[in-house]
C-alpha cells in the first residue's frame, strides 16, 4: 500500500475497491462523510450517539466498540466486517520523570510487563480487544476475523507524525473531504 493512500479504513476499502484511483476515493469519502449526523470525538462517543442515543444508520468504529454494542444490545445490532482495516495499537510508556516524581516507577514498570504476558492478553481478547500475541489471536478465532486484512501505522503510512500530517492538521485530507453542515 502506498503512503499516500487515504488513511481511515473506510478510505482504504475505497482506494483499494478503485484501484487506487485517489480521485475516486476521495469523493467515495466525501459522499460517505455528507451522511454523517454526529461526528462525535472519539469511538465511545459515536457508539453512545448511535447505540443510547438511536441516531444515525451505521456505526463505523473499532472492533471492541462494536462487540460491545452486540453484547449489550442482543438481536439489535449485526457487525458487518469490512475486507480491510487499520490495525490499532494504542502506545503506552512509562514516564519516567513523572513515576520517578510519584514513586510509582516500579509497579508501572510491572504493569507494562503485565499488559503483554499471556494472561493480559487473554483478558484483552475476552473483552474485545484484539491479542497482540498471534498464538493468544487464535484462541479468539470465533470473535476475530483472522483473515482481515490489516494496515499498518508505521509502515503503510509512515508514523503517527507523517499521518497527522497528512491528514489530520488543519487543511489536511480530513478538512478538505469533511464539510460540517
Amino acid at each position: 500500500m502506498e503512503q499516500d493512500g487515504i488513511f481511515w479504513p473506510h478510505g482504504l476499502f475505497a482506494k483499494e475497491y478503485y484501484a487506487g484511483d485517489e480521485a475516486k476515493t476521495t469523493q467515495f469519502l466525501k459522499d460517505l462523510y455528507s451522511n454523517v449526523t454526529v461526528l462525535d470525538t472519539g469511538a465511545r462517543g459515536s457508539t453512545t450517539t448511535f447505540v443510547e442515543n438511536k441516531k444515525g444508520d451505521v456505526l463505523l468504529a473499532w472492533e471492541n466498540e462494536a462487540f460491545l454494542s452486540v453484547k449489550e444490545h442482543p438481536g439489535e445490532y449485526e457487525i458487518i466486517t469490512p475486507s480491510i482495516s487499520i490495525l490499532a495499537q494504542p502506545s503506552v510508556a512509562v514516564v519516567d520523570s513523572i513515576v520517578k516524581k510519584r514513586g510509582t516507577e516500579e509497579v508501572s514498570k510491572a504493569y507494562l510487563q503485565y499488559l503483554y504476558s499471556d494472561e493480559a492478553q487473554k483478558l484483552a481478547g475476552e473483552n474485545f480487544y484484539r491479542p497482540s500475541n498471534p498464538d493468544i489471536l487464535k484462541e479468539f478465532s470465533g470473535t476475530f476475523d483472522l483473515n482481515l486484512k490489516l494496515a499498518n501505522i508505521d509502515s503503510d503510512f509512515g508514523g503517527w507524525a507523517a499521518a497527522t500530517k497528512k491528514f489530520f492538521a488543519d487543511g489536511a485530507i480530513f478538512d478538505q473531504i469533511y464539510k460540517k453542515k
